[in-house]
């Protein structure tokens, strides 16, 4: 069969979203189905890019786009929809006419809606899969272009069983609204030997954050939770993002913290091997939280918010679920940091738990939603 996949964010823009993308066109391609992704250059990630690849069945043509505004965008949902709008909408009809794809699978609300307008007046299949929670509002116009959306899909995914309830909320039909799991090639991830040495981090107690540099993502109580915990643990920050600055900031204040900017997602199984903790610190409604399968098979432990889905990607069994607090944060590093042993025992369930949980068998739960 052939496939549309429609998204705002792709390799190389850096983010959970696109690595999961990466991995179901390289499940899709190896299973034989012709894939074309039309997408935007990268929107937040500064990377080498170009407009249109080509491998054996994969195609993929990225939209030269304005960057540097979805950060910006993100508190105001229509003009961030807006944004994102017009690209996707203008080139998906040549990309049908070109490309004659069975379905369409648009990834996010924005390239939902192309997805659903262009499918039913070319009459595809279309199937959306929703990364993030929305909190969409009780009441508006926002909530009922949404509905409309939703209605007009062929099938609706949600990366996590709390997503599924904020889309059955808004009228959707049970049968209609579906839950998805990302996987990972354990591989790929799995714990490097002597990664502290070949960081030269050798003798350092270490808690790793990955992720956009984002207020929702907890980044500024993880700053602040640094000047509380004990001063011999260093915390290694990887990401991109508007609060940037402020992590340039307290380094000069702490010089226990290490900021690495972003990093290609080839290097993250090294960072994972030579640190000690996971930090998720979220302080809004994290869709799902990639990073936590990441370092799981990678044999490191996670603190991460007892919110959002979350509590779905882990349990206390590979980790702790916290209230995210400075103070909450700084006991609990704190109190693996004073009992190593017990920090042993979480890492050496945490592969297991990743390779019964996150397999390539995941993919499945997407593609018997391509056909009727």
């Amino acid at each position: 069969m052939k496939v549309l996949q429609l998204t705002a964010h792709f390799s190389p823009n850096v983010g959970g979203v696109e690595t999961h993308l990466s991995d179901l066109t390289d499940f899709l391609s190896k299973k034989d189905w012709k894939v074309f992704v039309l997408t935007y250059s990268p929107l937040t990630t500064k990377a080498k890019w170009k407009i249109y690849e080509k491998t054996k069945n994969v195609s993929i043509l990225r939209i030269p786009w304005l960057s540097g505004l979805f950060f910006r965008l993100i508190p105001y949902p229509i003009l961030e929809f807006l944004y994102l709008l017009p690209g996707l909408l203008l080139f998906t009809p040549f990309i049908i006419l070109l490309n004659k794809p069975e379905v369409i699978h648009a990834h996010g609300l924005v390239a939902g809606g192309v997805a659903v307008f262009w499918g039913k007046l070319f009459k595809i299949r279309t199937v959306i899969s929703l990364h993030s929670i929305y909190s969409f509002p009780k009441e508006g116009l926002y909530r009922k272009f949404v509905k409309l959306i939703f209605r007009n899909s062929d099938h609706i995914l949600g990366l996590s069983k709390q997503s599924v309830i904020e889309i059955k909320s808004l009228g959707i039909p049970e049968e209609k609204a579906s839950n998805f799991t990302y996987w990972i090639d354990v591989e790929k991830f799995k714990k490097i030997p002597d990664a502290k040495q070949k960081l030269k981090w050798n003798n350092k107690f270490v808690v790793l954050f990955v992720g956009r540099l984002i207020p929702e993502k907890g980044v500024k109580e993880l700053l602040k939770t640094s000047m509380l915990w004990n001063k011999e643990i260093t915390l290694v920050v990887a990401g991109v993002g508007p609060l940037e600055e402020d992590v340039r900031k307290y380094i000069l204040e702490n010089q226990k913290i290490l900021f690495l900017g972003g990093i290609d997602n080839h290097m993250l199984p090294l960072y994972y091997s030579a640190s000690d903790l996971l930090i998720v610190p979220s302080v809004s409604e994290e869709g799902f939280g990639r990073v936590i399968i990441e370092a799981l098979a990678c044999e490191l432990p996670v603190i991460g918010a007892n919110r959002g889905a979350i509590p779905e990607a882990m349990d206390n069994s590979v980790g702790k679920l916290i209230n995210i607090t400075p103070e909450n944060i700084a006991k609990t590093v704190n109190y693996f940091y004073n009992n190593p042993r017990e920090l042993t025992i979480l890492k050496k369930k945490a592969r297991e738990f990743a390779i019964k949980r996150y397999s390539e068998k995941n993919a499945q739960g997407i593609i018997k939603f391509y056909s009727k």
